[in-house]
């Protein structure tokens, strides 16, 4: 909460403290981030930046008031250029009245308490507190409020700005960043999470040198190529231990991070909208406003950082009336038949996912006008009736008979040229009327700064939503923007898009309040807050191969809860990487968040159906945990990765145990938890994993009588009734000892023999360990 006497202001949530103050020049001066700290009579001179003498050749801002205040070399709350900081700032403004400079000091403050506005940005919601500081350029007429919002509980604040323009001649932002932090080096490490289409989330480390790095997307949506969600931390810092600082942006369009070192030590940490051909005109008394970036900070490392941020995205920004929903077991037709479906393969898919455990059929890419390939027939909403005879009702009423609900996929965002859509409205395409648009996937994007085009895309998804009983949504964008409109404000394109698909959704999803929308964008190409402030979950990758989806689900895991990530089994072998992968991997690794299956139940062999069966019955046991657990990463003493999700009374916990290549030389395997009851006493058994005894090849003959093919009929019809069962890790421990030297699990296989206390892992193999509470 907010303690001022109108000079010095001190943020407190549950444990951090965020201090800064006003200096004499007006500037506005930050002072401290980091663990709660108590400060008595506003006493801040402990921890305040000094300043005694001038440093080099130094631009002193206000030398008449303050002579030894250079902008340049101080930790500043908030910074602009052309007076003196030459490091980036967050703001950029220009008029015909004073060109790129202005200057902007100290005003007054106010407390609210009041709901955040969410009318255009979406906003997180249910906070303590506001703090604003109001700023003022009175030469130009121009204010400048910075918004600090603070969830106590959550140990996470949020900022954002709105600029003013009250004077009569227009100012120009070229620049408007949502927040700036300064801080002194302490050996600090940026990582960052970049990739591309089905390969997203992949960490990049970087100690910081003098110098700017920069993140950004330019792509018109927040990307797979940079994710907004980035973190500092010192070097030395560990998954539960040393200072880790997690920054991220709620906003889905052009977004930039900078974190800039200077030669005296100095860093300067910005997020917000990317510059990027912005140019955003402000007439009189007209406003703009950047969106939220939130932020957290944690001495307990990596882990207790994400924790703060897991907890802040779960009760903050998802829609309260989703807030620990549990979600349900999907079972989509997409990677079964591709375009390639009727209305009787689509209800045998289903019908045989219903047995096996799933719970909500989705209809993917195909079932409207002429959409055969992926290129005709996107943006018109007629249904196929050759696909489909009796339409989305009568397909929907079919699948509820089963016990099953209902689910459809849309692109609203994008058209083909070969549709009824374009050869009517070819005017409602982003692109120039002076050149022939670039291409992707054979489509064009359809403009949504048009409010024509917004309520065309309401209209015709209502349409479908009134007429068929559909309770779930995936909304699906597949292509990077280009070719801007050749109109009057280029500049606010970028922005007034993603301002039109706020909209857009803001209305389906309020008046649809039972329907769950899933969101996706070729994957994880817009995974980002803005879209989980109405979708409570997004499709995190195309790429469905386990091995693959555990480092991209790992980089989500950072910052983005357990609830948000969608994740789905898929056949093996894998349709994008090849990859063959057990049916007990794929699952172990998709249990970590909400589970679905891409995949026909019926062309699963014997041994596979089984699998499926019983480990969709371990996932309904155990889903509040998989989906609302408290995520932490462990440390591995081999090597594997190790993941714990526990539920809140930390009287049950899974452990994942995710291993990469098999090593002739395996190390020992020991399980430590993190953060069980010290006092209490815990059960830890491995989830049952059964060995095809095909797995084996020609090893069978070691124990068999006679030699047999083992690529052969008489294997193969075995392998249908003969399985091998796996080892049994059984143990009654004490949470103490969990959390400290751990379990040591039984050992590997390494090529010597095999008896029941023996893991046969194999490549990209996993166990999950289920902990639960002794009760005497």
């Amino acid at each position: 909460m907010t303690i001022s006497n109108g000079e010095v202001f001190i943020l407190n949530t549950q444990d951090l403290s965020y201090v800064f103050h006003v200096d004499k020049t007006g500037l506005i001066l930050h002072d401290y981030f980091g663990q709660r700290i108590e400060i008595k009579d506003f006493d801040i001179s402990a921890i305040k930046q000094k300043t005694s003498i001038m440093k080099g050749t130094s631009t002193i801002y206000k030398e008449e008031i303050n002579d030894q205040l250079a902008m340049d070399n101080a930790l500043l709350e908030f910074s602009f250029p052309h007076k003196g900081d030459y490091r980036s700032t967050p703001i950029l403004l220009k008029s015909d009245k004073s060109g790129y400079t202005f200057d902007f000091s100290y005003k007054k403050y106010e407390i609210k308490n009041s709901p955040l506005d969410n009318e255009e940005l979406p906003a997180p919601h249910d906070h303590d507190e506001e703090l604003v500081i109001y700023l003022e350029d009175n030469s130009n007429e121009i204010e400048i409020e910075l918004h600090y919002v603070i969830f106590f509980d959550s140990n996470v604040i949020a900022r954002n700005m709105v600029i003013i323009n009250k004077d009569k001649t227009p100012v120009h932002v070229l620049k408007a960043l949502s927040m700036q932090l300064d801080l002194i080096n302490r050996e600090f490490e940026l990582k960052n999470f970049v990739g591309g289409w089905s390969n997203e989330m992949n960490e990049v480390n970087q100690m910081l040198a003098p110098g700017r790095i920069v993140h950004e997307s330019r792509t018109g949506f927040s990307s797979h190529k940079v994710n907004p969600l980035f973190l500092i931390k010192n070097k030395d810092a560990s998954l539960d231990n040393g200072d880790v600082y997690i920054f991220n942006l709620i906003y889905s369009g052009n977004h930039i991070s900078e974190v800039e070192l200077t030669p005296y030590g100095l860093v300067r940490i910005q997020s917000g909208i990317n510059p990027f051909c912005f140019d955003f005109e402000l007439k009189e008394n007209e406003s703009f406003k950047s969106p939220y970036a939130v932020f957290t900070f944690s001495n307990k490392g990596i882990n207790g950082a994400r924790s703060n941020m897991h907890k802040f995205v779960n009760e903050h920004v998802i829609a309260s009336r989703w807030k620990e929903a549990l979600r349900p077991v999907v079972i989509n037709n997409w990677e079964a038949t591709y375009f390639k479906f009727n209305e009787s393969k689509v209800i045998n898919i289903a019908k045989k996912a219903k047995e096996y455990g799933a719970e909500l059929f989705v209809l993917d890419d195909g079932w409207f006008s002429t959409r055969n390939d992926d290129s005709h027939g996107l943006g018109d909403y007629s249904i196929n009736k050759k696909k489909l005879p009796s339409g989305l009702k009568g397909l929907a009423k079919k699948v509820n008979k089963l016990g099953m609900k209902f689910g459809l996929w849309f692109e609203p965002e994008a058209v083909n040229p070969q549709s009824d859509l374009y050869s009517v409205h070819p005017e409602w395409t982003i692109k120039s009327t002076k050149l022939n648009p670039s291409l992707s996937r054979h489509e064009l994007l359809l403009n949504l700064s048009k409010v024509e085009v917004q309520d065309y895309i309401i209209e015709n998804i209502s349409k479908i939503l009134d007429d068929a009983h559909i309770e779930y949504v995936k909304w699906d964008m597949n292509r990077h923007m280009s070719d801007l409109p050749d109109e009057e404000n280029v500049g606010e394109f970028y922005h007034r898009y993603i301002l039109g698909l706020y909209r857009v959704i803001r209305t389906l999803t309020e008046k649809y309040p039972h329907v769950l929308f899933e969101g996706c964008a070729s994957g994880g190409n817009r995974f980002d807050l803005g879209i989980l402030s109405y979708m409570p979950q997004i499709w995190s990758s195309d790429n469905t191969d386990a091995h693959e989806r555990l480092i991209i689900q790992r980089g989500y895991l950072y910052g983005y809860p357990l609830s948000t990530i969608s994740n789905h089994v898929s056949c093996s072998h894998n349709h994008q990487t090849l990859r063959e992968i057990s049916i007990d991997t794929r699952y172990n690794v998709a249990s970590f968040g909400v589970l679905g299956y891409e995949l026909n139940f019926s062309e699963l062999n014997k041994f596979e159906k089984q699998r499926c069966k019983a480990l969709i019955e371990v996932y309904k046991k155990y889903r509040d945990i998989f989906q609302y657990g408290e995520f932490f990463e462990l440390h591995s003493s081999n090597g594997h990765i190790m993941w714990q999700v526990s539920n809140k009374e930390k009287t049950k916990c899974i452990v994942g145990e995710f291993a990469s290549l098999q090593s002739m030389l395996p190390k020992e395997s020991i399980l430590a938890t993190h953060e069980l009851d010290q006092n209490k006493f815990y059960t830890v058994n491995n989830v049952e994993v059964l060995h095809n005894i095909k797995e084996f090849g020609g090893l069978i003959n070691m124990i068999l009588p006679i030699h047999v093919n083992p690529n052969g009929k008489i294997v193969d019809i075995a392998s249908k009734f003969v399985t091998m069962p796996s080892e049994k890790d059984h143990y009654e421990v004490s949470g103490s000892a969990l959390n400290g030297s751990g379990v040591i699990l039984t050992p590997e296989w390494s090529a010597t023999g095999i008896n029941e206390s023996v893991r046969i892992l194999r490549d990209f193999g996993s166990r999950l360990y289920l902990i639960e509470e002794k009760y005497e």
